[in-house]
């Protein structure tokens, strides 16, 4: 049997170690690829979080500015309710027109839904580290805002019939100040014809008392819809580092 010569068994010595010096290269590479590229979308991650917490406060303003107007309405929808059942004692006829002007119930919250939509279509929001937070933005974007839109939808389709017949009864002229208030601007009223039957009537009272349902109902959703952005938020700012 031949024997194999010092200088071949070099030469295949050192060829496999070349090759096992390519593949380890090649592998090396890859792994550097692929780290490469996962901090390049986590990096995305964080720039999407980061964006995501600036809505979030943005929303928080939405929400808290609209529970405002909420109480304030609440407020006046009660001094009404108490004057009626004081057969119209407690206010003057041009308090009770102004009043119902500045009754709002119909007022919706309008998520900022952009930056989660992104982090779902581009597959980063599969890197976000906390479960809890993962699961509170589903929530939010997906269940919250159906019912949000459904809530508001009911309130709205009531608020437009409700303001028509507020409107005719008492025959309303105002001027509209786009530029007043948080959101839809103020009306001024100019000119009314009080229609004190309609004010007294069951057909009123049975709204006003109505809209005070919708009021807490929205009231409630709201509260709870802050109390979760303020906790998606708190969650965001630990998950990029802010914290």
């Amino acid at each position: 049997m031949a024997k194999i010569s010092i200088p071949f068994k070099s030469f295949l010595r050192n060829n496999i170690v070349q090759a096992l010096v390519i593949i380890l290269s090649v592998l090396l590479s890859f792994y550097l690829e692929q780290q490469r590229q996962v901090n390049i979308t986590n990096q995305e991650k964080n720039y999407l979080l980061t964006d995501l917490t600036k809505t979030l406060e943005s929303d928080i303003n939405q929400i808290e500015i609209i529970l405002d107007g909420l109480g304030d309405s609440d407020r006046n929808l009660v001094k009404l309710l108490d004057d009626i059942n004081n057969n119209h004692a407690l206010l003057t006829d041009r308090e009770v027109v102004e009043i119902l002007l500045q009754i709002q119930i119909g007022t919706s919250f309008f998520p900022q839904d952009g930056i989660f939509n992104q982090l779902i279509a581009n597959g980063t929001f599969n890197l976000i580290e906390n479960e809890e937070l993962k699961s509170l933005l589903l929530d939010m974007y997906t269940h919250k805002k159906e019912r949000n839109y459904a809530t508001s939808t009911e309130i709205d389709n009531f608020n437009l019939l409700w303001r028509k017949q507020i409107m005719g009864n008492f025959r309303i002229q105002f001027n509209y100040n786009s530029y007043d208030g948080e959101i839809y601007g103020q009306q001024e009223l100019t000119r009314f014809r009080f229609n004190k039957q309609y004010y007294l009537s069951n057909e009123l009272y049975g709204a006003l008392s109505q809209s005070r349902i919708y009021v807490g109902m929205y009231t409630r959703f709201l509260n709870d819809q802050k109390n979760q952005y303020n906790t998606a938020l708190a969650l965001s700012k630990t998950e990029i580092g802010e914290d």
